[in-house]
């Protein structure tokens, strides 16, 4: 039965029909206010025999309970929860563009790849919507442990004014959830699951890291770097966690880009970025050094382009559908066992029964104004640990407007050292795993008095660094590592190589300085 439309729904008017999945419909509709005022917004809807179950109703739930209280730039923003008559519903934003996966289906199509400065600006937005989800705390200041769990092409929107949101918390951890998943079921699409999540492993934010680094390599490459004949098969080859380098298929990245989805993409949690702040610096300081003028007008040009024949003659949007895809698949997986076992790294698993059901519907997606600045920080949480103190928060602008370049010659000789991030963030606690993840960034000036600048790590292959004695965490790249003014001794060191390097540098207040260090050649 076809419902007619427009019709009132509630306060709400149901005026396009814009998705139909396995869970839920999803409308365009309409809010008109009683001084005349007209809000558009979208209107996803239970599917009516699954309002009678209880598991989907908490489900949905849920997916309000998570997000209603996040309100951040780049997450979809859910309005309402209600019910009229036996209709449960979700009143949410609407963007006007298209989700992730229906734009990397059409570059395929046209034989074309991403712009590596989009990729990098797409990847750090989502970043940054992760950033602040993790450390989301509740009106009580009591962290909420918000973790995605679905971080894939089709939860990532692309907005024809340049906006990214990451969508659809559905199937989100966190502490407030009524309805918990059974052990041994993994929720989420095989192929951008971390390998913790394959094997059942506990999370954390680490996990929705490597979801996003294999978002990161797909927008990269237009290939999927875990996918194999069946899920089973994609599954293995996720557990195992060894994907081939970007650069095999686009060999003109860099080797600052190609580190940050490896690292990204390592199997063991200890070994990626630790947060997603940290992965969004890393990404941010690589866009501004492949395209420092790429923005949001950037990505909403390319975006126009790309749909051309979809816009009418005054730009605007004829499918209108938002993006939004209702039928976003699940892969849920039982261990044959009642226990669950980890599969051990290069093993075949034993054997899953694999379902595949349609879960939770893409989140809907936001009217939507462009804004004409970068969205409000939130507060950081502080740093428990670090070897310089974090001096207070304010934006850096750089003397002449721009960023600054520096070149240092350390004094034993080694090659030149570039430098120069004017608008880079100070944030050497990020390197010891702390949680100092503020987007504020420190005032030039201010900076310079307290007599503080930052180095930006990374060496071929790679390595583990010490500065001054101390082993940072982590490996190469490590950036936005902030010191005091002066001169640092770096020792660099490969294990697999049985390479050891020393280089000393000289840090200016307020600068920037990359060091590059070649342990063995390409």
């Amino acid at each position: 039965m076809v419902e007619p439309l427009p019709r009132d729904f509630g306060r709400y008017r149901l005026v396009q029909l814009i998705a139909t999945g396995g869970m839920a419909y999803v409308y365009r509709a309409t809010l008109t206010t009683s001084a005349g005022l007209t809000k558009e917004l979208v209107i996803k809807k239970i599917l009516p025999h699954l309002a009678r179950n209880r598991q989907f109703i908490d489900m949905f739930i849920d997916e309000a309970r998570i997000t209603m209280p996040m309100n951040h730039g780049n997450i979809v923003q859910v309005y309402e929860f209600g019910q009229v008559e036996d209709d449960y519903y979700l009143a949410m934003e609407y963007v006007r563009g298209r989700n992730l996966e229906t734009v990397l289906e059409r570059l395929r199509a046209d034989g074309r790849q991403m712009p590596v400065e989009l990729a990098l600006y797409v990847a750090a937005e989502v970043a940054r919507a992760l950033d602040y989800a993790h450390r989301f705390r509740d009106e009580r200041d009591r962290p909420f442990g918000i973790i995605h769990r679905d971080v894939s092409p089709q939860n990532v929107l692309v907005g024809f004014h340049g906006e990214v949101k990451l969508t659809d918390f559905g199937i989100a951890k966190a502490r407030s959830r009524i309805h918990e998943t059974a052990q041994g079921i993994i929720r989420g699409k095989a192929c951008y699951l971390s390998p913790e999540q394959a094997e059942c492993r506990e999370l954390d934010g680490r996990s929705d890291i490597f979801s996003l680094g294999v978002v990161f390599f797909e927008m990269l490459t237009g290939k999927r770097p875990f996918e194999g004949e069946n899920e089973v098969a994609t599954l293995d080859l996720v557990r195992q966690a060894r994907p081939v380098s970007p650069v095999q298929y686009r060999p003109e990245l860099s080797t600052r880009v190609e580190g940050i989805a490896m690292k990204a993409l390592h199997r063991e949690p200890e070994r990626r970025f630790q947060t997603a702040g940290q992965m969004q610096r890393a990404l941010e300081l690589a866009l501004h050094e492949q395209a420092p003028e790429c923005n949001a007008a950037t990505l909403a040009g390319w975006m126009r382009e790309l749909f051309a024949e979809e816009q009418n003659g005054n730009g605007e949007d004829v499918k209108n559908d938002g993006g939004f895809d209702a039928s976003l698949p699940t892969v849920d997986i039982r261990s044959t066992s009642d226990e669950r076992t980890a599969a051990p790294t290069g093993s075949k698993t034993s054997a899953t029964a694999i379902v595949l059901f349609m879960l939770l519907a893409a989140a809907a997606l936001a009217w939507f104004v462009l804004r004409n600045a970068q969205p409000e920080a939130p507060s950081s949480e502080k740093a428990e640990r670090g070897a310089t103190p974090e001096p207070d928060a304010g934006r850096v602008a750089s003397p002449g407007g721009g960023p600054q370049m520096l070149s240092v010659v350390s004094p034993d000789g080694g090659p030149a050292l570039a430098g120069g991030d004017g608008e880079a963030e100070a944030d050497e606690a990020v390197r010891n795993g702390s949680a100092d993840e503020d987007h504020a960034i420190p005032h030039e000036n201010r900076t310079a008095r307290i007599g503080y600048g930052w180095l930006d790590v990374n060496a071929y292959p790679w390595a583990h660094v010490w500065l001054d004695g101390r082993k940072l965490d982590g490996e190469t790249p490590i950036m936005k590592l902030k010191v005091r003014a002066g001169w640092h001794r770096l020792r660099f060191f490969n294990p697999s190589l049985n390479i050891e390097k020393i280089r000393r540098v000289k840090v200016s207040p307020g600068q920037t300085v990359a060091v590059i260090e070649k342990l063995a050649e390409p």
